[in-house]
Parts: C-alpha cells; structure tokens; sequence
C-alpha cells in the first residue's frame, strides 16, 4: 500500500513540472461569438476554418459561443461564420507562428439578419466521425433515423464495434464493453447492456463516443472498450417527446419519451413495454464409451419487458448542477419445455423417458440515482479547468425462479424447486479534472462499490403414495454473498508536438463474504494494480499511430459463484464455484487510424494474455450425465488484426465494414487440455437516404467458429434490411424491418470432445422476424444543429 501512495504522489509532484515543459509547436486558435445588439453568446453557429482561401476545417461554437481549433500548422488563417437569423460574417486573417502558436480572438460581435430571417437555410454535412485520442466520436444525427429504433440499432452503424443478433458488444476481439447513458453506467437502466440498449430510444441519440483506450478513471472490470452513448436535451424552454409502436410476428413493442425544461430545471421521462414470444428447439447427442443417448427439447417462451424511469436536472447556476433519478425494470416470463430422451444400440432408437418442464420467472429491479457536478468559472479553451463531480446509485432486485417437472416413464417421477434471490447494491464514486493548460490534464478519483447478494433454493420430491411434495433437505439451501470494492485512480494525459501520451494507474481492493447452508466460507480477500499507457502520434491532419497497453480484469458472476446444484437437466447437472477467483488479462494495442474526407480506416493489431481465465468444465459420468462446474485452471492467448473501413461517398450514403480475425490458443495444464485455432468475424451496414423522406439500412453480423477449451461452437449468421419513411415536416417515420427474411432459423452446434466422451448439441433458434414500426415526434419541432460542411479536398 505504501508503495501505491508513493506513486499517486509521485504523480501529483510531477504535474507542476510537466506543465513547464510540454509546450506544442502546433498552433490553436480561440474565440467566441455573441450578438452584437443583445452580446448573448451565439450556440451551434457554424464556423468554418480557412488557410488563405482553402477550406481545411470545421466546427460548431458550444452552449456558450465558444469554439475552438487545435493542431494547426504554422500559416494564415480566417474564419467564416453562418448561424439562422445572422448575417454570414468573415473574420480577418490572422497568422500562427512559432512565437506565438495560441490565438484567442476573444469576442466576435455578428449582426442579425431580420430582413433574411425566413429565408436562411444552412446547408452542409456534419463529419461522420471525429477522431479523438481515445478513441472516435461517432456523429448519428449525420444518418437518417429509423422508426422505432432502439440504441443497438444505432451502435451497428458505429464503425469498429459489432453487434450480434442478441444485443451483445465486442470491438477488436473483446467483448468486455462498457456502456454508458449520457455519463451514467447501463447499470442504471437494466442488468444487462442488451436490455439497457432497448430501452434508449434510436430517434433521440445525438452522438457516440466509442473509447478504445479507457484509461484509468474506468473500472479494470469490463472495459477493453467504452461506449458512452449521448441523447437529445432541450437546450431552450421546451416540451419535446416521442412515441413509437411496433408490430412483429415476434413481439409488439410501446415505447415513448419526454423530456421538458423550464428555466433551470430539466425533466424526463420515458418508457418502453414490449411481450414476445419465442419457439427454439435443441438435439443432443452424447457419445460416453459404449453408451450413446439422444436427447431432443422444444422449447415456447413468452414474457414481457417493463422498463421506465423519470429524471430531474437542476442548474444552481451556470456552474453547479443537481440530477436525481429513478427507474423500474420488470421482466417476467415464462418456458414449457419437452424433452425427450433415448438410447442408440445396434444404431436402434429406444425411447427411454421424457420430461416436461413448466420454469416460470419474475425479475424486478429498481434503481435510485442522484448526482453533483460543479465546474470552475475559469476555462482553458472553452472548457473548465477544474471539474468535480459525485455520482450515488442504489440498486435493488428481487427475483422468482421456478420450475415444476414431470417425468414419464416406467417408474413417474416429479419434483419441484423454488429460488429466490434479493440483490442490494450500492455505488457511490467522485472524479475531479484539472487542466492545467490545453495539453496537460490531470483526472484523480475513488470509487465504492457494495453488493449484497441472497439466494434461498427449495427443492420437493412428489411423493406419490402422499400425492405431496416433501422438501429435498439436502439439496435445499441459502447462499449469500457480499463483496466491497474499494477504488483509487490517476490519470494523467499531455501533448507535446505531434505526440500525445496518456499514463494512468487505478487501484482495487476486494473484501469478499460468503456462507453456504449457514456455514461460513473462507473467501481471501486481493488487490489489483492496473496500469494503462496510451502513446498516440498524429503522423499528419487525417492520420493517427496509437500504442497502448492496459490490465483488465472480470469477476466471475453470480451464477458462477451459486453452489446450488440445478438438476433440472436429466442430462446435465450444473453447480458453482464460490472460490472462482477474477480473470485477469495484459492487453496491447498498435493501431492506425486515417480519417479522410470521404474514408475513414482503422488498422488494429491485438494480443491479450490471460493467465487466469475462468472455463466451464465438463465430467462425464459412468451413467453419461454430465456435472457442470466452472474453475480458474486456464490460459488464454490470442493475437489478432481488426480492419475497419467506413465510406461515405456522397452525404447520403455510408458504407462500412469491419473484419476481425484473432489466432487463440488456450490451454489448461492442470487438466492436460489444450486447444487453438482461428476466430474470424465480419460486419457490414449500409445507409442510403433517398429522395422525398425515403431510406434504406442493411446491417449483417457473420460469425466463425468459436474455439473453447473442450472443443467449439458454430458462428452466428444474422443480417437485417429496413426501409424507411420520413414525413416531410420531419414528425412522422414508419418502417419496415426485415430479420433473417431468407432463414427461418438460424442451427448453432456446440462440439465438445474429451478423452472420456463425445458430445454435439444442436439448437435451433427462430431469428426470423419481421416489424412494422411508427414513430411520432410530441411538441414543438426541434431546430436541428447546423451541420458543417467538410473540405472536399481530394485524400
């Protein structure tokens, strides 16, 4: 510990110097424009950087006027401003030289257009993307909005990620994303980021910050990647909403938000419905020395999803800002399941006994919010130097499972169980930003995290001379679970010239509590110490080399951890393991990024090491059932490329593409099993807004064989076509959204091969769907932000 304080002073006594010496030879220039009649700052005027007569660069001024051009090579510049009901103005040139690299304009005084005021029309295309030292900002509003569409629906379109046909986040070759909702973790609006992106409207998110290097103000669990998703907010006195319908063979969906804001409050509410029903299906076939067994379910699923929530923002002034929330999760439903089993001898089929399963369950969550920020009145290039901010979150869920099984046979047989679980979680984490100058700044933190898990299982055999359920005592049980995460981070990040380097250290402490049928376990508590380091140099205006490195680690979940042992499979019996201890794994990153006019790519090298990897392990027994646990015992490697592609040959068409081909290798000493192979993984979306409101949008998600320890599963193949319609006064869109229209199903097996047995399963899942969706904007019609026009010149 003693060492981990030296180095966070080490760290604070050395930003003092740093600020001294790291000085850019690029230029930057300043300003801010106001109203020459009222001098109230002008928001979201167009600004257009010119060098002598070439365009080069564009920008919008932010809330309170101000804009700001960084990186400029020494020359003469002027700047032309365009805003509705102003008079298009030209600035006077000016020069950045060597001995005077920073230009501040100060105030530029335009005057209003009240003749022309009707008549003004801005014209232009908002870039894309925009590059960022961590990462890229993905510009949605440059793209037609779909009807209906949900926040998943728009992460497709975002360059670099991939999302498969449930709803799930990877980027260059990790799946461990994190989300967040205007500043706020996914946690706050569902358990999991799949159902947290259906609750966020498509139509309101303004743009996405998508960060590859997360430094070390994130935590080390979950977070190869950031994505950090922006919606709509009224910036004037206001009532806006919108309400959507949708109208599927598989599900119907109502959703609406609205948000109002008066004087220094800002309101919103929202909320999204939706019951579906699925029918699924799976063969297994198990191969265990002489004895070989069949096992063939279909499965119905039905259940409805309830999420909704309301939050307050509060300005004290222009420098101090109040939210509180509160949001609802509720997801019931429920499966029949029909199994049936046999036996093969002499390639003979003998039915030996089916099941039928009736699992009903009820999730309701509720979640409690309130946060402070306050900024400094003195600002570095439009933003403040000093930043503090203080998020609390409070998280309650309490959950129903159930199943009740028959069994038909030569002797019956029927049993019951019942599980409940109560989950309380507390978060409450401070963050403070200094910018020293506009290349030096400073983040610093803590973080605590509280979570308090109980799970009751009761399990009844029927008896049958009785007619009654009689308690299972031995394998009924409790299981409760605490741990307290303590967290400490500082993040340092400068530039000097082309390079930019960002150097971070976050600490985590673990206490961890458990007992098991009212016997205490002797959980150790560990510590983590994760560095991360980004060196980034801009080889030119367009194009950026990054290097970066990083630990990351994953918490094995609570359903790993639960002992209760699920024999609710006559073939598999499944338990946990409560002594599972995190994954922890050393990343490295070279990656190189040009961001041209019209093509933006994006060239990534990987490799991550994993020591300590958690894997399902499978022991065949001499009966040929399986008993299910998870351990710490393996190793996983894997080396890979990532290329990315985004085209956008005209302001209303887009393509990109991404492919990912990773070599892994795991392995696992302890139980002599290794395995290797290639991964590859392909993405394609395509926009095109046509005349009169009309659009279409293709997305496609394919997917190679994924290699696992005892062997592998197939690939997802999933793809969407969706044509849409705009009114023309921009209030009405209704679409028509095709699933896997050429497939009625989509086969997944899943191979696992040992010395002791061969298994294959294959499962059929229905991801065929078809969706007719209306949307409605509520109030009074947004003006939308002004879009910059980008240079044409040529790449």
């Amino acid at each position: 510990m003693k060492r981990i304080v030296f180095i966070l002073l080490l760290y604070l006594s050395g930003t003092q110097a740093l600020k001294a010496q790291f000085v850019d030879s690029l230029g930057s220039v300043t300003g801010t424009f106001a109203d020459s009649i009222t001098r109230k700052a002008i928001p979201l005027a167009t600004i257009l950087l010119f060098q002598q007569t070439k365009l080069v660069d564009g920008t919008l001024t932010d809330s309170q006027g101000h804009f700001v051009f960084n990186n400029l090579p020494l020359g003469t510049y002027s700047l032309a401003f365009s805003a509705v009901g102003y008079r298009p103005t030209q600035t006077n040139v000016w020069t950045i030289q060597t001995q005077h690299p920073t230009q501040n304009l100060g105030i530029i005084a335009v005057h209003q257009d009240v003749t022309n005021l009707q008549a003004i029309t801005v014209r232009g295309q908002k870039p894309l993307i925009e590059q960022r030292v961590d990462g890229i900002t993905f510009n949605a509003e440059s793209l037609p909005s779909i009807a209906g569409s949900d926040a998943s629906d728009v992460l497709r379109k975002v360059p670099l990620l991939s999302v498969d046909a449930t709803g799930g986040l990877s980027m260059r070759g990790s799946s461990n994303i994190r989300v967040f909702i205007d500043g706020k973790p996914s946690d706050l609006y569902a358990s999991s980021v799949a159902d947290a992106l259906k609750s966020i409207s498509g139509e309101s998110i303004v743009k996405v910050e998508l960060i590859t290097h997360p430094s070390a103000r994130y935590d080390t669990e979950g977070t190869d990647g950031v994505v950090n998703i922006i919606t709509r907010k009224n910036r004037d006195n206001a009532t806006n909403g919108t309400i959507s319908a949708v109208l599927g063979n598989r599900s119907e969906i109502l959703m609406g938000d609205i948000q109002s804001k008066y004087g220094k409050w800002l309101a919103k509410l929202d909320g999204y419905y939706q019951p579906y029903w699925n029918r699924n299906g799976s063969v297994l076939e198990r191969e265990t020395g002489p004895f070989r067994i069949i096992q063939k379910n279909e499965s119905r699923q039905s259940g409805n999803y309830v999420y909704g929530g309301a939050s307050l923002l509060y300005s004290l002034d222009t420098l101090n800002t109040l939210t509180m929330g509160y949001r609802l999760r509720r997801s019931p439903y429920q499966t029949h399941l029909l199994s049936a089993n046999y036996t093969i001898a002499n390639e003979q089929l003998t039915p030996t006994f089916q099941r039928r399963i009736e699992s009903p369950f009820s999730n309701n969550g509720s979640t409690f919010s309130a946060g402070y920020t306050r900024n400094s009145a003195d600002k570095q290039n439009g933003s403040p130097k000093r930043e503090f901010s203080l998020l609390g979150m409070y998280y309650l869920f309490n959950g129903t499972n159930r199943y009740d099984m028959e069994q038909v046979a030569q002797t019956p047989y029927k049993e019951n169980f019942y599980g409940k679980t109560l989950n309380h979680d507390l978060l409450i984490q401070a963050d403070y930003t200094q910018l020293f100058t506009d290349k030096l700044k400073w983040e610093t933190g803590g973080k605590l995290t509280r979570k308090n898990l109980k799970s009751d299982s009761w399990f009844g055999i029927y008896d049958f001379a009785n007619q009654d359920f009689a308690n299972d005592v031995i394998r009924s049980n409790g299981f409760s679970y605490q741990s307290s995460i303590y967290a400490l981070y500082a993040n340092l990040s400068f530039q000097l010239k082309t390079w930019q380097l960002m150097a971070g250290l976050r600490y985590e402490k673990t206490d961890l509590a458990a007992s098991f049928k009212d016997n205490l376990l002797q959980l150790p508590s560990f510590q983590n110490l994760a560095p991360n380091l980004l060196i980034s140099r801009n080889l030119n205006q367009k194009s950026t080399l990054k290097l970066g490195y990083t630990v990351k680690l994953v918490r094995p979940y609570f359903s790993y951890l639960n002992p209760t042992v699920n024999r609710s499979d006559s073939l598999n019996i499944q338990f946990g393991n409560p002594y599972l201890q995190p994954e922890i794994t050393r990343r490295y990153q070279l990656s190189y990024s040009r961001n041209g006019t019209r093509l933006f790519t994006d060239i990534a090298l990987f490799y991550n090491h994993n020591q300590n990897s958690i894997e399902t392990i499978r022991t065949a027994r001499p009966d040929s059932v399986f008993e299910s646990t998870f351990q710490n015992i393996g190793r996983n490697k894997r080396l890979g490329v990532s290329v990315n592609l985004t085209w956008k040959p005209t302001p209303k068409i887009s393509l990109g593409g991404t492919l990912t081909t990773q070599y892994v290798q795991l392995e696992s000493p302890i139980m002599q099993l290794t395995n290797s192979g290639l991964m590859r993984q392909f993405v394609l979306n395509y926009s095109h807004k046509l005349p009169k409101g009309y659009s279409i949008d293709f997305y496609g998600f394919f997917d190679a064989n994924s290699i696992q320890l005892q062997g592998y599963r197939s690939g997802w193949k999933y793809y969407s076509l969706t044509f849409s319609k705009k009114s023309a006064d921009d209030r009405f869109n209704l679409s028509l959204r095709m699933d896997t229209p050429l497939s009625q199903y989509t086969f997944i097996d899943e191979v696992i091969t040992t010395n002791a047995f061969h298994q294959r399963q294959t499962t059929r899942y229905q991801n065929q769907n078809l969706r007719l969706t209306g949307s409605f904007k509520l109030g009074r019609k947004q003006i939308k932000s002004p879009r910059v026009r980008q240079a044409e010149n040529p790449d």
